[in-house]
């Protein structure tokens, strides 16, 4: 009986490293998603600080895009923040010359991260996002309370997509799409399962 017992417990330690040896060879991030703040909302103080660098502003002051900067501009946006406001810029370049990034003003603090998630699933260039039983309430709630506004999928401080929220979601699933390519969707998809237990 003691020998089965000691087989039993030596195979879940067999079990545990390896599965601790798979994660640590992916790549982990940092995933959330945040509430975006329409321009309007942002502090006078940001957007002065803004003006000491070369920035296209946003016309259109509905939209969490403040504007768009170069992609050789080196300002540490982790330094521009205001009331819970923070600065993000966009992963991608946002126009065909590959010469400005998109500048978008979220909450400081993500609504849901990776420890809401239970896994994803790339499809083409998308991702779904299948949360578990916490993330899916927050995911609720997060749709409620942002019914007509713009949520921000952020990793490691770069906002790798948007979407607009129409309508409460109670699925448990968000999708992100509109991805560059299959490949892209793929290893976001990998990095986030690969750290959603941290």
């Amino acid at each position: 009986m003691k020998a089965k017992i000691f087989f039993i417990i030596i195979v879940l330690f067999a079990l545990n490293a390896c599965k601790t040896e798979k994660k640590s060879d992916a790549e982990k991030i940092n995933f959330g998603i945040y509430e975006t703040v329409n321009v309007k909302e942002i502090p006078k103080s940001i957007i002065d600080t803004l003006k000491t660098i070369e920035i296209q502003f946003e016309q259109n002051k509905q939209q969490p895009i403040i504007g768009y900067i170069l992609t050789s501009e080196t300002i540490d946006l982790n330094k521009i923040t205001a009331k819970n406001i923070r600065l993000a810029k966009s992963a991608y370049t946002v126009d065909k010359d590959e010469k400005h990034f998109a500048l978008v003003a979220i909450r400081e603090n993500p609504i849901i991260r990776n420890s809401d998630i239970n896994n994803t699933k790339n499809k083409d260039k998308n991702i779904e996002i299948h949360f578990n039983k916490r993330g899916s309430k927050k995911w609720t709630n997060m749709t409620i309370k942002n019914k007509g506004n713009v949520v921000a999928f952020v990793i490691d401080n770069e906002i790798i997509s948007t979407t607009y929220i129409n309508a409460e979601i109670k699925s448990g699933i968000a999708l992100i799409n509109g991805l560059k390519d299959e490949s892209i969707a793929k290893k976001i998809s990998s990095s986030i399962n690969s750290s959603t237990f941290e």
